[in-house]
């Protein structure tokens, strides 16, 4: 059946507006209490020198030889008004509340309001894309939304609208151009055995645009962007690296990552041949050997997180057709266990990151507060994410630095392999003097700036 009213529920729309509210102020407290990561001020700092090439100072250079994401002008005017990191937070709250009501359609074309309803409503509570809204901000955040409404306007038959959403997804980052190159020409080839010529000039084209998008990132963008060495993020693949998890171990931790992402929705998807468009996703992630990118609550599943709840969708509208009363038992267990994950065994690790601001995050705030704008400030992740906006600050403490903020009550691996060791280097060298200490958080500044 083409076509379908585009009409989505009171009560998705509640969920929607629930779920971005928590997650935005979920994610604030998370900045304020000094627990966001370096991503967030990285892309703060990238997104406010949006017009002069997306620059940050952890990258040492554009965002763009790293990424190919000009979706990232849509934070640019949010960021703007707001002047601080926490609209990236709020942005990134709002694009994952946008999967429910494409999730919503998708269902609510073939099964009743109040199964369509539970649909969306899993969909929100999915721990995957719950951990990818509450981490740092990262271009990836954007991926389940709009991958779920390009499947929407698919599935609807509505490729002017496809096509809007194949340009967005193409805009995140340039391995969903890899992604749509191969989907799309898988799809052609479906479409042209079942004679669909519209569906299979669209999935054609979309592949060919795929495959322009990834030659001229590597061969125009990154060149345009001042790109002086090999792509960082194929190091995931090369040789092993501290991260690696092998043997056993990396097998476990991979299998682990798999149910993690299907248990939630009680193998579900796997009813459905659409899940099998997250297959590159999931490739990306476990073929890596880099722990991180196949470990919940990070950017990374944002990747197939898309593709993974339409086909939860349409297999729950499949189910629907022959016993109506069992699925929507099932959909409701899928509530149950989503809850339960989320309160017990979250990616999201809500003890870590969320807390109460107390006398020492009002210390830190005090002095990141009379740092002079544009100084060249250096400091840990956590401090730095504060102080992003300013062109100049950097993570670490590798220097030049004009000024150095040193909390004496923080401690991590970084701090003890890295960190430590910088600002020993600096304090006995002499050339910095101590201006500042205000509950253990230090300011030093170099000698001979006024």
């Amino acid at each position: 059946m083409a076509g379908g009213s585009l009409a989505v529920s009171r009560a998705v729309w509640i969920a929607m507006a629930v779920y971005a509210v928590v997650l935005a102020a979920l994610g604030i407290d998370r900045y304020v209490t000094y627990h966001a990561g370096m991503d967030l001020g990285l892309f703060a700092q990238s997104v406010a020198d949006a017009t002069h090439g997306f620059h940050n100072t952890p990258e040492g250079g554009s965002h763009y030889v790293r990424h190919f994401s000009p979706i990232l002008w849509l934070a640019v005017p949010v960021l703007a008004i707001v002047r601080s990191p926490v609209a990236l937070t709020v942005v990134q709250a709002i694009a994952g509340a946008l999967v429910a009501p494409a999730v919503y359609l998708i269902a609510r074309r073939r099964t009743d309001e109040t199964m369509a309803n539970l649909v969306a409503i899993v969909s929100l509570l999915y721990p995957p894309l719950v951990g990818v809204t509450f981490t740092d901000f990262h271009e990836n955040g954007f991926a389940p939304a709009v991958i779920a409404w390009l499947l929407w306007a698919v599935d609807s038959r509505r490729f002017g609208w496809a096509t809007l959403f194949a340009v967005l997804a193409l805009c995140i980052k340039e391995d969903e151009a890899l992604f749509l190159a191969v989907l799309g020409a898988g799809y052609a080839v479906y479409s042209l055995r079942r004679s669909d010529r519209n569906a299979a000039a669209f999935a054609a084209a979309v592949s060919a645009l795929g495959c322009a998008v990834f030659i001229a990132y590597f061969t125009v963008v990154r060149v345009w962007a001042g790109a002086v060495g090999p792509w960082t993020p194929i190091t995931y693949y090369g040789q092993g690296s501290a991260s690696d998890v092998l043997g056993v171990a990396g097998v476990w931790h991979r299998l682990s990552f798999m149910l993690e992402a299907f248990v939630p929705l009680l193998f579900i998807p796997l009813r459905s041949p659409v899940v099998l468009l997250a297959i590159p996703g999931f490739i990306e992630a476990v073929a890596s050997r880099w722990s991180i990118t196949y470990t919940m609550g990070q950017h990374y599943p944002g990747a197939w997180i898309g593709y993974v709840l339409v086909a939860f969708s349409l297999a729950c509208a499949a189910m629907w057709a022959t016993n109506a009363q069992r699925t929507r038992r099932l959909a409701w267990g899928c509530v149950a266990v989503c809850s339960l994950i989320l309160v017990f065994a979250s990616p999201t690790h809500w003890a870590h990151f969320l807390g109460l601001p107390t006398a020492h995050t009002r210390a830190l705030d005090r002095t990141v507060a009379i740092i002079p704008s544009n100084a060249r400030v250096c400091a840990v992740d956590e401090v730095y994410v504060h102080l992003s906006l300013d062109p100049a600050a950097q993570v670490g403490y590798a220097g030049p630095c004009e000024y150095m903020i040193v909390d004496q009550h923080y401690d991590s691996p970084t701090w003890q392999n890295t960190y430590s060791s910088q600002v020993t280097g600096h304090l006995h060298s002499g050339a910095y003097a101590l201006i500042r200490n205000d509950d253990g958080v230090q300011l030093y500044r170099l000698r001979g700036r006024a």
